[in-house]
């Protein structure tokens, strides 16, 4: 794994980059400030790096996939720009503190979490996942209507603004761009993903009816079936795990007894058809289905002092029968290119940008700031002046260096550090021997289980002693991946040392999270054998 060195740093001389928001397969998202930001635009900003590097050095056609589908993403975000999409503010391409080039995107942060948290912390009432579910028709159908098909529609990418009022759909990293007939490339989130672009789908049996179809294309359809599971979870606040790939035929118990519940079983279950031509082909129509499902009555909207709610007046619930203008939007950024090869010789602003530290980002000269050419620094040519619309002359940074410390005081300070290094490794080595000689602290005996001595193999099962992390890997500084909760029954896949991969074979209690993974290795410290 090589991630960038981005933190702490300012990029493009305006992002100062103040923290890593997660990693993908081969992506890496920060939160970041810009100082730059014109009157009326958002400060903070999130950046998403793409780092063909993540997960080691991959093949020269991996890497252009992965590039064209970065640029991919930037042009599906600039087509669909509107109050409940997220705007892409900016692009560039840059080189980090270890000399790597990668290129990356600026997008509205929306600090409000994602719908699948919110609808879990606490159920939405029906007005309520009403509300949000009109934002994101309103979102999708704009985003249709400009050829752009996203692919991977779920509650985990619809984000919410900071008062937790506007939803914006987010991820546009598989959209399709003007759809149209030939191979479909597998792609999206198992539990919503439609059939026809499933990742775990496979080739079916041979039906003779569909010898006189024509080829199957990807449609707005494709959308439609995401939307309506992650209907199914607003309305219900659990994952339609049990209908992957199904249609959605039952709700759940406590819900029968409603009055909608019928009637919005058969709008879902429409939606959710395995043909793509048997579902609502607009998000127009799935939504005035499903909201005269759930209308006990025809009735007007009421102010809340009687009246009849006008268009851009807030109703009795305080919801505005309109959903336009909420949140930022401004005028798209230039079109990216993201292509390392076809800068200007002359230096002009297309060329590749530089992270530096936020401590030395104050004061750059523009004559000092190195060029990039094929990934090296070299070194500035004396007596030449920068052209025009360089660093310095874009940002205005004038700023003076910060005055250095007395050399005197300085040479105090790294006498008094390295005497705290040596002692810190004379007194690791003093713990050290008196470990080895058996001489100190009696060390606590491991619990009776796994950890107690025992030879662990593959195939043995184990209880967890208390809510154990699931990671990706046999050390606590990998990534949690799930959870075993205490009590919970694991199978054993393989032994490294004190760790285990194991898989969860029975939960003791319901998990937090339906998509955490149900394998990771766990420390064997924390098992112990069935009774």
């Amino acid at each position: 794994m090589s991630e960038l060195k981005l933190q702490q740093c300012r990029l493009d001389g305006r992002y100062n980059v103040l923290d890593c928001l997660g990693r993908g397969s081969y992506s890496e998202v920060y939160v970041a400030e810009d100082t730059a930001a014109p009157a009326g635009a958002p400060r903070t900003v999130v950046i998403k790096a793409l780092n063909t590097h993540l997960q080691g050095a991959p093949d020269p056609e991996l890497e252009r996939t992965l590039v064209e589908n970065f640029r991919n993403e930037a042009v599906a975000l600039d087509r669909v720009r509107h109050p409940n999409i997220i705007s892409r503010l900016g692009h560039g391409t840059a080189i980090d503190l270890q000399d790597r080039t990668f290129h990356y995107l600026v997008v509205e942060y929306l600090p409000g979490g994602d719908l699948q948290a919110l609808v879990l912390r606490r159920p939405l009432p029906l007005d309520g996942a009403l509300f949000y579910l009109e934002q994101v028709c309103n979102g999708l159908a704009h985003a249709h209507k400009h050829g752009v098909i996203h692919r991977d529609i779920k509650p985990q990418n619809l984000l919410l603004t900071a008062d937790q009022h506007t939803i914006k759909i987010a991820d546009f990293g598989v959209a399709k761009i003007e759809a149209g007939e030939g191979a479909i490339t597998r792609v999206g989130t198992d539990v919503y993903a439609a059939p026809e672009h499933h990742p775990l789908g496979v080739t079916g049996p041979l039906e003779t009816a569909s010898l006189s179809r024509r080829v199957i294309q990807l449609t707005p359809a494709a959308d439609i079936y995401s939307l309506a599971k992650t209907t199914y979870m607003l309305l219900t606040g659990r994952a339609p795990r049990r209908f992957s790939q199904r249609p959605v035929t039952q709700l759940p118990q406590e819900f029968a007894a409603e009055q909608w519940a019928g009637y919005v079983l058969k709008v879902l279950e429409r939606a959710t058809q395995t043909h793509p031509e048997k579902r609502h082909q607009t998000v127009e129509e799935f939504w005035r289905e499903i909201r005269d499902a759930t209308m006990a009555q025809t009735r007007p909207l009421r102010r809340p002092d009687g009246g009849v709610a006008g268009t851009g007046e807030p109703d009795e619930r305080g919801f505005k029968n309109d959903s336009g203008g909420r949140g930022f939007s401004a005028a798209p950024p230039p079109a990216p290119t993201f292509d390392r090869q076809s800068r200007p010789a002359d230096g002009g602003s297309q060329r590749h940008r530089f992270v530096v530290p936020i401590s030395e980002a104050r004061g750059v000269d523009a004559r000092l700031v190195p060029e990039a050419s094929g990934g090296h620094f070299l070194s500035p040519r004396p007596g030449v002046d920068p052209p025009a619309g360089t660093f310095a002359d874009r940002r205005g940074y004038s700023e003076p260096r910060q005055p250095r410390p007395p050399s005197r005081l300085r040479r105090w300070g790294v006498a008094l550090l390295l005497l705290l290094a040596f002692s810190g490794m004379l007194y690791a080595t003093f713990r050290y021997v008196r470990n080895v000689r058996g001489v100190g602290e009696a060390r606590p005996q491991p619990q009776a289980g796994a950890g107690a001595g025992r030879n662990v193999a593959a195939g043995d099962e184990f209880l967890t002693t208390t809510d154990v992390n699931l990671r990706k890997g046999p050390d606590t500084s990998y990534t949690k991946v799930g959870l075993a909760e205490s009590g919970s029954r694991v199978k054993v896949l393989q032994v490294s040392g004190k760790w285990c991969q194991v898989q969860v074979i029975e939960h003791s209690r319901p998990k937090a999270d339906p998509d955490s993974a149900d394998e990771g290795w766990v420390n064997r410290t924390l098992l112990r054998a069935r009774s």
